[in-house]
């Protein structure tokens, strides 16, 4: 338990994790442990084939009905797109190439059901938790569902999926449908020792407003029942039996923080307007269906960036039907009515590897982005016909990833271009004049934006990226962690530059990296220039309260000391002093000094 220190008073525990939903639960704690059933590995009789085989198939008619029970429930609960992470089990349960080889094991080697399941999907997770990505290996936690629900109907077994009600649950891991089933009894919060933030527990948690932190590795070990504890979902901190100073602290914090979410519902309707009148776009990163819904639940003006590269990695393939990807490319478009969405064309590479990638020493630095559309012309262009025939159903923008070249640009322009004339001849409607962006996330492509400027519509900077590449540190690489600093000098110069060539050339620049979510970063980003921001959904009332909070004429001398200065350090110190004066950073609202207005704009005169 490296990651635990004590207080003085030597009860107080705080352990490191990710917060993954942000609020603040305070509470007791409930233990919740799910042991997984023991499966040896037991042969059949030949005769007894048949038989088996018809207790696989009504296990798996058990584990469908389930699954489409909580999938309702999760339908009524928070709608049609958080729903369909259950319609995926579900599709995972009838799918012919799993059942295929848990039959084969049966038919063939003669083991009993039991064990034919262990056997194959224990395999497949294994293969996806080696994964590079975290997102790759979040999915792992559904197959391990799919699988354990599948051996308790094959052993006839009994699920427990009830906890005490006005508890914190505190676990190992669980999975979505644990969480969802457990909301009915309004559990306060969730702590668990593994997950990630894309895993459909933290999207759930997130959909629910419930406070989440994951990746503790260990609470659940020390915590027992009925301790006091509080999980930091903002700080990714978890308290097991706090000092009175500390949960008095927290009790205030969350106070504050439950008040903005009141507040937030008068919010949603103002524009992202500071005070002087300068007009902010807050567009939404997503990366899931399941999250469409929260655009309107926090007032989105539409979709900054929509990463279609999940939509495959679920699948576990590139060849999805274009028709597929026109249904869920549609459902994005419609779902921000008069707004835009912006979809991003398939990011593969680096962390986010598919079957066919090759195996490379740097991947980050190799096959990836567009260099992958563009060496697979039949996934590009059956992907950006599905995008265009979405476009008639509403504003649309194409954005291409890990641009390096014009090349790269002028071909993508040419292959939409082909395919506009393949729709019209197949008679698909579509918006002959869909916008094109570049992603700005690779130094060659930021220094010579003029270029780029010339042949697209708007531009968007990963500032994730763009960090990574500037200053040659791998962001996922714990031992150089501390060397990724999106605050360098040389990062905001180069937002700066970007700025400046988009309002030159009348381009919308957005920033759609982790900075623009940063609400003690976004009066900077607001001074560089920037007036389009593209963040997660859960963070757009928050940003949108900063906006309002700031004077514009103000953020540009901000920015001027920031782009002055010699290394993070010191942009940090410019940042520290203007926010002193200025407490617009989220964790300042919540910790705002008694009868601080919070969020409130400052009168004339004051």
């Amino acid at each position: 338990m490296g990651n635990v220190r004590s207080s003085e008073a030597g009860e107080e525990v705080v352990f490191s994790g990710r917060g993954v939903a942000p609020g603040i639960a305070i509470g007791q704690a409930y233990i919740y442990s799910r042991s997984r059933i023991h499966v040896e590995e037991e042969r059949i009789g030949e005769q007894d084939v048949t038989a088996e085989l018809a207790r696989l198939r009504r296990a798996l008619d058990r584990s469908t009905r389930d699954l489409d029970k909580i999938s309702s429930i999760t339908r009524q609960k928070l709608g049609d797109d958080s729903a369909r992470i259950f319609e995926a089990q579900m599709m995972m349960v009838a799918d012919a190439s799993l059942v295929g080889e848990v039959r084969q094991l049966v038919e063939r080697d003669l083991y009993k059901a039991d064990y034919a399941v262990r056997t194959v999907m224990d395999e497949h997770r294994r293969r996806i938790e080696a994964s590079t990505s975290e997102f790759m290996r979040d999915r792992s936690h559904d197959i391990a569902d799919v699988e354990e629900r599948i051996v308790m109907h094959l052993r006839r077994a009994k699920f427990m999926s009830a906890v005490d009600p006005r508890k914190v649950v505190v676990a190992e891991n669980l999975t979505a449908a644990d969480v969802l089933l457990f909301s009915r009894q309004e559990i306060l919060g969730c702590v668990l020792d593994f997950g990630g933030a894309t895993s459909h527990v933290s999207i759930i948690a997130r959909s629910l407003g419930l406070p989440a932190v994951v990746g503790t590795h260990g609470v659940s070990d020390v915590a027992t029942d009925d301790d006091t504890i509080i999980a930091d979902g903002f700080r990714g901190l978890v308290i097991l039996n706090p000092t009175a100073d500390t949960l008095a602290r927290y009790l205030l914090m969350q106070s504050r923080y439950k008040r903005l979410v009141r507040d937030q519902h008068e919010l949603l309707a103002l524009p992202a307007e500071t005070i002087d009148g300068r007009r902010i776009i807050i567009r939404a990163n997503l990366e899931f269906e399941e999250e469409l819904v929260q655009l309107r639940q926090y007032g989105a003006e539409g979709i900054g960036l929509f990463r279609t590269e999940m939509l495959f990695l679920m699948r576990g393939r590139v060849d999805i039907d274009e028709d597929d990807q026109f249904e869920t490319y549609r459902r994005a478009t419609e779902a921000v009515g008069d707004a835009v969405a912006t979809i991003r064309l398939l990011d593969l590479g680096g962390d986010k590897m598919l079957p066919m990638a090759h195996r490379e020493h740097n991947p980050f630095l190799g096959w990836r982005g567009i260099r992958v559309l563009l060496d697979k012309p039949d996934i590009l262009e059956a992907h950006i016909r599905a995008i265009l025939r979405a476009s008639a159903f509403g504003r649309l923008r194409i954005l291409v990833p890990m641009v390096t070249t014009l090349r790269e640009v002028r071909e993508v322009k040419r292959i939409i271009n082909e395919q506009k004339e393949v729709l019209r001849a197949e008679g698909h409607a579509f918006d002959p004049n869909v916008p094109l962006g570049v992603m700005i996330e690779v130094p060659s492509a930021a220094l010579t934006v003029e270029q780029y400027a010339k042949e697209v519509d708007f531009l968007s900077i990963g500032t994730n990226d763009l960090t990574q590449y500037v200053l040659a540190v791998d962001r996922g690489n714990d031992l150089v962690s501390d060397l990724f600093q999106e605050l360098h000098p040389s990062i905001l110069r180069l937002i700066k530059h970007i700025a400046d060539v988009g309002r030159e050339y009348g381009l919308p620049v957005s920033v759609c990296g982790e900075m623009a979510s940063d609400t003690r970063v976004v009066p900077l980003l607001v001074g560089l220039g920037i007036a389009e921001l593209s963040v997660s959904p859960v963070y757009i009332p928050h940003v949108k309260r900063v906006v309002r909070a700031v004077e514009h004429a103000e953020l540009a001398a901000l920015a001027d000391l920031a782009l002055q200065a010699n290394d993070e350090a010191e942009v940090n110190a410019h940042l520290d002093a203007w926010l002193a004066t200025h407490p617009f950073d989220l964790l300042h609202f919540i910790e705002a000094e008694p009868g601080h207005v919070v969020g409130a704009q400052p009168t004339p005169g004051q």
